[in-house]
């Protein structure tokens, strides 16, 4: 039997028709039993949202209106709200399209309630952080895995008034419509300028500051291939301005820049490394070092590398490093 590998590619994928227009990040996931162990529940997989039972959604919404990202957890920054791996926009998602299948006034209050909480989530300056009333990089404003892409894919339909949300008030929709307007600012606001050109974006900044912020030890200030695919789908489904074209247009460049061509990434369960390959369609990598476009690689030791096999086994394998999801764009 040959080497037992797998070509990988890792891609923003449209949500089923329960959560239509909503862009999510596709991860390894990792099944969510209650008996788990919280402590290591919150490493990888989907929120438990995404898979509940509505009772169980109703009975874990918290009092100011959002979930946790996983049920079982109940102390630390995670037992708190959360937008990551798909927390919170996709219990509101799921409780708008029971309410307008069952009519069942209780999963239109929840999910109005859940609306509410992402408005009053978002900062002054448009962003959203992983975790409400957190802690540490838990409370910069998070593009990682498209959490803020997702909420304001989410609001964006809120503020039409359309499909599943067609019981939504005037009132609450022009809310949502102007926290999108703040999250399209934000967005522009963040994006990289290196060496004199915009580029792409970061997974996470500093609240405050809006300039590049480190997560996790093996995810440092960099700029992402992967998640800056996801805000261009975004910002393509905007009305076309001069801003907002240039961003688009400067994004695209940027990822023809620095593709990676011949080279193939392969990845199994113990390990992933790139081989050549005169055929490959490009990839690009997941973090490039933000003066000089070189791909980075990084283990939980926090130290940049510049290639894949200088940093350690467990993270090698446990981490998308390349991936081709500038091709959803249209980039080849």
């Amino acid at each position: 039997m040959g080497k037992a590998t797998f070509r990988y590619t890792l891609s923003v994928v449209l949500l089923g028709s329960i959560y239509a227009s909503s862009f999510v990040a596709t991860t390894h996931a990792m099944s969510y039993s209650s008996a788990s162990s919280p402590s290591k529940s919150v490493l990888k997989g989907d929120a438990s949202g995404t898979t509940a039972s509505f009772a169980t959604i109703l009975d874990n919404q918290q009092p100011d209106g959002g979930w946790r990202k996983f049920y079982s957890e109940d102390h630390g920054d995670w037992a708190h709200s959360s937008i990551d791996n798909k927390a919170t926009y996709t219990e509101i998602r799921r409780l708008a399209h029971q309410y307008t299948m069952t009519n069942n006034q209780a999963y239109a209050d929840s999910a109005i309630k859940g609306i509410q909480f992402l408005l009053h989530m978002q900062y002054a300056n448009g962003g959203f952080p992983q975790i409400y009333h957190s802690s540490g990089y838990h409370t910069e404003i998070t593009y990682n895995d498209n959490a803020m892409t997702n909420v304001l894919l989410l609001l964006e339909d809120v503020g039409s008034q359309k499909g599943d949300f067609q019981f939504i008030d005037t009132g609450l929709a022009h809310q949502a419509k102007q926290a999108v307007h703040k999250g399209i600012e934000c967005i522009l606001n963040t994006q990289i300028v290196s060496n004199g050109k915009l580029t792409a974006w970061c997974q996470q900044y500093d609240a405050t500051t809006l300039k590049p912020a480190g997560a996790r030890a093996f995810e440092v200030p960099s700029i992402t291939a992967s998640e800056s695919v996801g805000i261009v789908q975004l910002l393509k489904t905007r009305p076309a301005d001069a801003r907002i074209q240039k961003s688009i247009q400067a994004a695209e460049s940027w990822f023809k820049a620095v593709e990676i061509k011949h080279m193939d990434y392969q990845r199994n369960s113990k390990d992933s490394y790139v081989v050549a390959d005169p055929y490959a369609s490009p990839i690009w990598a997941r973090f490039y070092d933000i003066r000089t476009n070189r791909p980075i690689f990084v283990g939980r030791d926090g130290i940049v590398k510049y290639n894949l096999k200088d940093i350690n086994q467990e993270r090698r394998a446990g981490y998308a490093w390349y991936g081709s999801w500038p091709n959803k764009l249209g980039i080849h």
